[in-house]
């Protein structure tokens, strides 16, 4: 760390060499066979007067011994030197007392107080004191420690050690160790509210939506230790901002704690207000934080009055929901928590638009949650419509999704009515991204006699061999491979060992071939 002008002059004159430290000090930046820093003289500008004592007779460390470094009554007064008592002038940032160095500005002459909880005023007071952080006091640059062993002890430039000034004052924290940041207690007044009845309104919704106060209020409401009237008064306030607060980011999961809190009345009358507006409720549902704070109602929420007037309010937009990234989340706690009766009026319109729904990013997410909650009557509403147009789905960045998702529920009826769409068309579907992801979960997913159907239609068709040699198609080939090698007729497993030899040429050539014959090499093995 650089130091300014008072402490390189301070160190230089105490570690001068010993050769000149008889030698009297001139302050006037001349160079002479005595000590000379122009830094050090600076300092001394205005104060003509000025004499050094003790340097001049006797050795430096002579004088130093002279010194009391615990004459802390008077730090006007250095005890133990025969030149008496400092005049108020020679207090400058080159006098010494022994409990520390002080000094007086040319504009002012005072006692520049250094007490531990002391606060420089001045910009140079506060580069005359390096700042220790432990002990939360300026500390002279003499006064570092140096002996680490013994962290009460310093060692100061003569190499003897001294006591440091702040044990006297409260328990000292070693600096090579800093305190881990304490992080405020939840009852300190870091998070303190004051009581509810003393609120104004409006403050409700303030507290709501700071972090920590909420966070504060949340836990009451947890414990169970606000009173039902102070329950109703955080309902009153917050109830003509509820679209507000359930978006917030903070302010949302004091609305859920809130809802669990209140009783059946009032929590219609919350639902009531929320479905007010179709299109603010329709924000709050496609929101991040509002999808969540609709989930946490539908949770709480025990009484058909209510879960009437959400359903209500989101039949209309129910195909909207399913193709938000947000909004779908809400189906499947509604699928969970009520009955089918109530939600078949939920799901007519999704069934309706069921294709239109799994070619959307969410869409196809949601329509999976429906196959997988919903009863058998509505399921098979959705199957119908899904194994009727597989083959378009199965080219479709997310309709595969849905039809693989089909294909893995392992109801027979479907996977054969899905390969029966998809036959003739499974050459071309292994050159598809999305569709030879399809054929290969027809192989594995199907009964054996519907999966050597699959891949009979591929090992005879003419162009066979770019299936083999194709980027997609290569990986249609390896599921087939271990596909066939489960079944109990080993013949088509065979087969494609044959047209592998048949072809071993091309297909060392091609870097997807490879991949081929590496699969073929492992099946032998095993």
């Amino acid at each position: 760390m650089e130091r300014n002008s008072y402490t390189q002059g301070l160190q230089i004159a105490f570690m001068g060499d010993p050769t000149e430290e008889n030698q009297e000090f001139p302050f006037d930046g001349s160079s002479s066979t005595g000590f000379s820093n122009p830094n050090f003289s600076q300092g001394l500008q205005g104060h003509h007067d000025v004499r050094v004592f003790g340097f001049q007779q006797s050795s430096l460390d002579d004088r130093f011994s002279q010194l009391n470094l615990n004459d802390i009554e008077n730090p006007t007064r250095i005890v133990g030197s025969d030149f008496g008592p400092a005049p108020i002038g020679l207090l400058h940032e080159n006098s010494f007392n022994g409990r520390h160095v002080l000094r007086s500005l040319p504009s002012q002459n005072m006692v520049v107080d250094r007490s531990p909880n002391y606060s420089p005023s001045t910009f140079i007071e506060h580069n005359v004191f390096d700042f220790d952080t432990n002990t939360q006091r300026r500390t002279p640059p003499f006064e570092r420690p140096y002996n680490l062993c013994d962290p009460m002890r310093s060692v100061n430039v003569f190499g003897s050690t001294m006591m440091r000034p702040s044990m006297h004052d409260h328990q000292h924290q070693p600096f090579y160790s800093p305190p881990p940041r304490q992080l405020p207690r939840e009852n300190s007044s870091y998070y303190y509210i004051p009581p509810l009845r003393e609120l104004k309104a409006g403050d409700i919704c303030t507290v709501a939506k700071d972090r920590d106060r909420c966070l504060a209020l949340q836990k009451k409401l947890d414990n169970e230790v606000l009173t039902r009237g102070e329950i109703d008064m955080i309902f009153m306030q917050v109830k003509d901002h509820l679209h507000e607060l359930m978006v917030h980011r903070f302010a949302n999961y004091l609305i859920q704690k809130l809802f669990k809190a209140i009783n059946n009345e009032q929590r219609t009358q919350l639902l009531l207000l929320l479905i007010r507006s179709h299109q603010r409720f329709f924000q709050v549902c496609t929101n991040l934080y509002g999808s969540r704070t609709i989930q946490k109602f539908i949770e709480i929420i025990n009484i058909q009055e209510q879960r009437c007037i959400l359903l209500s309010a989101l039949k209309p937009i129910a195909i909207t929901l399913a193709k938000d990234s947000n909004g779908h989340h809400i189906f499947e706690p509604c699928l969970k928590k009520f009955s089918s009766e109530e939600t078949m009026h939920l799901m007519d319109g999704i069934i309706q638009h069921c294709v239109d729904i799994a070619i959307n990013k969410s869409g196809c997410c949601a329509l999976q949650q429906c196959l997988t909650h919903a009863n058998d009557e509505v399921s098979e509403h959705f199957l119908v419509r899904i194994v009727a147009n597989a083959l378009f789905l199965s080219e479709d960045k997310y309709g595969n999704y849905v039809v693989q998702f089909v294909l893995q529920m392992g109801l027979p009826w479907v996977t054969s009515m899905i390969i029966g769409q998809l036959q003739g068309s499974f050459v071309s579907l292994c050159f598809s991204k999305y569709g030879s992801n399809v054929v290969e979960k027809c192989m594995k997913e199907s009964e054996e006699q519907l999966s050597a159907r699959v891949i009979m239609e591929i090992l005879n068709d003419p162009d066979y061999l770019k299936v083999f040699g194709h980027d997609y198609g290569n990986f249609v080939i390896q599921s087939a491979l271990l596909a066939s090698k489960g079944h109990a007729n080993l013949g088509i497993h065979n087969a494609i060992h044959c047209l592998i030899r048949k072809h071993y040429s091309f297909l060392q050539s091609s870097p997807f071939g490879r991949r081929i014959l590496s699969a073929a090499s492992k099946c032998r093995r095993s």
